[in-house]
């Protein structure tokens, strides 16, 4: 699966029967105008997902035709499970009310499809602006330095949910290595985890890289962080000599669990409408977004205040990534659930 979901897709025929199938008497522009098209976030106040969409939120309006005013709304629940089902069940399918939520809600659609009440194939995907590389990371005092140290010595790993790849990617590591790690969850997201750690209740936590420049950029600069193993994208400028899991593991069937994982860090953040809106307005967004990744003001925007850069996917190249992740073999989600304790 890595190769076919970080190679070219074979998918983009199929995509066509995401696209929205209504049409609209009023140009996009001419519905635009005026009006307010809300972004729904799905995880609570800070961190990576809430501040991005901030930022995008405060340039996308000018891209779209008629330059509706954009604001922002959280909606936390699930992992941003809660999200998506209220954009799939409740939400206006006009173009008017967009999802933003956490990488993790393709495979909550695979491993808990009781909870996820959506079918991802049916969203409109509008683009992605960035890739996550997710770091398992513990603060001094503890004394592990390493995957290796981790190997004989316990840490306290918190976590949200278990639909959350802050739940996911340390059980899965867990797991997949044998370690002694005992994770804590119950937290809401990544900023209560790090309360928790400020307080010595856990170690660490297993959050996307960037999350670190937002929430304690002081650690990173202070050397108060380690980094013991990622998934995703290597960053070898913030993340040195860090092992990605899959060097960890050997056997094929280890392999296809670590790219089952990395479907959410290669998902990454993605902006989504209902099923069925307008085919105009579709494009619209979709173009629209496509625009802002070009925007050099924006940016600067995103490196000034996350210490990020822009890693897109748009439009059709999302939406195929959507379908090929969607067609992962039943029995690797089985192996994952069952991993996950979500069986």
């Amino acid at each position: 699966m890595r190769k076919t979901l970080r190679g070219k897709f074979t998918l983009l025929a199929m995509a066509a029967t995401l696209s929205p199938v209504t049409t609209s008497a009023q140009s996009a522009a001419e519905f635009y105008a005026g009006r307010t098209v809300t972004i729904l976030v799905g995880s609570g106040p800070g961190g990576i997902t809430d501040t991005s969409a901030r930022i995008m939120g405060r340039y996308l309006e000018q891209y779209i035709p008629g330059t509706p005013t954009v604001i922002v709304q959280n909606m936390p629940g699930g992992g941003s499970v809660t999200m998506s089902n209220h954009i799939n069940r409740s939400a206006p399918r006009d173009g008017l009310v967009l999802g933003y939520p956490l990488p993790g809600i393709l495979t909550a659609q695979l491993m808990e499809p009781n909870r996820a009440k959506y079918d991802a194939r049916e969203f409109t995907w509008i683009g992605s602006l960035f890739k996550a590389t997710n770091v398992l990371s513990v603060l001094e005092p503890t004394t592990v330095r390493s995957i290796e140290d981790a190997r004989d010595t316990e840490i306290i790993i918190g976590a949200s949910g278990r639909g959350s790849p802050l739940y996911q990617f340390p059980a899965m590591t867990k797991a997949l290595l044998g370690l002694p790690m005992r994770i804590i969850t119950g937290y809401e997201g990544g900023s209560d985890i790090t309360l928790a750690m400020d307080r010595g209740e856990v170690d660490g936590q297993g959050p996307a890289l960037d999350y670190w420049e937002i929430s304690r950029p002081h650690w990173l600069v202070e050397g108060n962080l380690v980094h013991l193993v990622y998934i995703g994208p290597t960053d070898a400028e913030r993340a040195p000599g860090v092992p990605h899991l899959r060097e960890l593991v050997s056997t094929p069937r280890h392999h296809q669990l670590v790219d089952f994982l990395e479907i959410g860090a290669n998902l990454g953040w993605p902006l989504f409408a209902p099923p069925e809106i307008p085919t105009d307005r579709a494009a619209a967004l979709q173009q629209a977004f496509a625009e802002l990744t070009q925007d050099a003001e924006f940016a600067a925007a995103v490196a000034a205040t996350m210490r990020a850069q822009l890693n897109p996917t748009v439009g059709d190249d999302l939406t195929a990534f959507v379908l090929e992740a969607l067609q992962t073999p039943p029995e690797i989600v089985e192996e994952a659930k069952t991993i996950l304790g979500l069986n």
